[in-house]
């Protein structure tokens, strides 16, 4: 033992202030140290079991079948007699049975208790050597601790300090409060949970399971299946099979994972890049930005937006409050949004788009379109496959369909160019216009005028109806034009630039006859506006 004592003395300073004087004193103080060291053999079966507190506690490995303890004790205290009563009474007791060794620092009890003035301080490091293939249990509480090098499993359980484990081997469970976690290079399922400090976790080769709250948690490196609940903090998982991630209140980041990933946060921004297969998120409150995903992708989000790049199969993308945008899509692609836009380019499957409140725009679909809006515009183009468009207060354009289109808006204008298919269109208080179809054409538009060009005549005819109210209805015919025509109006007059052989007798607001050999039907109504047939441009 070492003791250092500061003995008493007494410096007097006196200085004359309105006929008064000021004096300081310095008080006693006890400084005292000591060493601990104990070696015990260690017998097949037993597994080492440490309580400690006030100190750091660090924990080695070696070959020899034995356990070193080697522990430093100290005590300061502006009050000698209490710190030598307090140091005499710390001790270390270590007890041998055939299933374990026991390591534990006992302090003493409340007689012992500092009630003085001034300062206090005391703390016991422990350093121990052990097998390296011996189970451990360690507690410790208000002190680092650390293990290096253990291949056997163990139960690390701290408090008020940090936590490090390193170079294992084994089954490991570690716990940790107010203090930051690190495990590196585990061979061996890992167990960890914290709470307010950070969690890092790198090279782990068996399953990990993280759970913290009110710290981050960053994994890399993961040779098995990686589980991590965290609230309150940021996660990043980078390089492992297959992740399965829980938080909230922080962004998580996960990338390089060659498996399955699912994820479920709240309050925080997610990230996902380079996933090999399936992919499933679940946010709120935040964005949403995936890219480079092998299977298929389901994200559903609320209050934040959704983007997706570079999937390499099928997508299925919700969100509220927030826009979708995927690129690139090979698969079929669901996109809806609510209280927010819509845009898809470069789907290789078949599209499914349904907006709110905000523009729908689809480009590039391989296998068709089904379109739903409210409240929103749509624009559609370069799409092979049906094209059906269903929305309201809001412009539909339609440009370059290889297929059938179908649109029913209200209070929306409708344009509509090259379809290769049939075309029906119905809507309300805004015109129609529609430039290029090459089968049937169908529209009934109310309050609102329609200009039809680039039908087909001939033998490549078929059928056009077209019913309007409150707007002309203009419609541009080929040259070769075969159709019967029944047109009528009402507050409103027809006319006629082309050659037209008339039945019955014609009027002003009415008019039958044949276009050609008339093959297909021409059926034109209209009320409170005119209907002119001309030669198509």
């Amino acid at each position: 033992m070492r003791r250092r004592q500061s003995g008493p003395f007494a410096a007097a300073l006196v200085l004359f202030l309105a006929g008064g004087a000021v004096a300081a004193l310095a008080e006693a103080r006890g400084d005292y140290e000591r060493e601990f060291s104990k070696t015990v053999a260690f017998k097949p079966g037993q597994r080492l079991e440490i309580e400690h507190s006030q100190g750091a506690l660090h924990i080695g490995t070696h070959a020899l079948p034995e356990v070193r303890i080697h522990a430093r004790i100290s005590v300061s205290s502006s009050d000698e007699n209490w710190a030598q009563k307090f140091f005499d009474g710390i001790s270390i007791a270590v007890e041998e049975s055939g299933s374990a060794v026991s390591v534990r620092t006992k302090y003493p009890d409340a007689s012992v208790h500092f009630s003085g003035r001034g300062h206090v301080s005391y703390a016991v490091d422990i350093d121990i050597t052990m097998p390296e293939t011996m189970p451990l249990t360690a507690r410790n509480k208000f002190g680092n601790l650390d293990v290096a090098g253990l291949k056997a499993s163990a139960v690390v359980s701290n408090a008020n300090g940090e936590v490090s484990f390193t170079d294992g081997k084994g089954r490991q469970r570690i716990e940790n409060a107010f203090g930051a976690i690190t495990v590196e290079r585990n061979a061996g399922d890992v167990d960890v949970s914290g709470s307010n400090g950070a969690v890092v976790a790198d090279g782990i080769a068996g399953a990990l399971s993280v759970r913290n709250r009110f710290g981050s948690v960053q994994v890399k490196g993961a040779k098995g299946p990686v589980s991590i609940n965290a609230s309150n903090g940021a996660v990043l998982l980078d390089d492992a099979p297959s992740g399965d991630v829980t938080g909230s209140f922080g962004r998580v980041d996960a990338r390089n994972v060659s498996g399955e990933l699912r994820i479920q946060n709240s309050n925080g921004e997610v990230v996902v890049a380079k996933v090999g297969g399936r992919l499933s998120v679940h946010n709120s409150f935040a964005a949403v930005d995936v890219s480079d995903v092998g299977g298929g992708v389901d994200v559903a989000n609320s209050n934040g937006a959704v983007r997706l790049r570079g999937a390499k199969s099928s997508a299925v993308l919700k969100t509220s409050f927030g826009n979708v945008d995927a690129v690139g899509v090979p698969g079929d692609v669901t996109a809806v949004a609510d209280n927010g836009s819509v845009t898809l380019s470069g789907s290789g499957g078949a599209v499914d788009a349904r907006a709110s409140f905000g523009k729908i725009t689809v480009t590039g679909a391989k296998k068709g379109a089904r379109i739903e809006g409210n409240n929103s515009a749509v624009s559609v183009a370069d799409v092979t496959g049906p094209v059906s468009v269903n929305t309201s207060f809001g412009l539909v354009e339609a440009a370059r369909i290889q297929g059938d289109l179908s649109v029913d808006d209200s209070n929306g204008a409708v344009k509509a160019s090259a379809i290769g298919g049939g075309a029906r269109i119905t809507t309300s208080f805004a015109g129609v216009t529609l430039d290029g179809a090459t089968g049937r054409v169908d529209v009934d538009n109310q309050n609102g005028s329609v200009d039809v060009r680039g039908i087909a005549g001939g033998a490549k005819c078929a059928p056009v109806s077209v019913k309007s109210s409150f707007g002309p209805v203009r419609l541009y015919l080929p040259e070769d034009a075969a159709f019967t025509v029944n047109a009528h109006t009402s507050f409103g007059k027809i006319t006629t630039q082309l050659p037209l052989t008339i039945s019955g007798s014609p009027s002003s607001d009415t008019l039958t006859g044949r276009l050609g050999d008339g093959r297909c039907p021409l059926t034109v109504e209209n009320s409170n506006g005119s209907i002119e047939l001309l030669k198509g441009k």
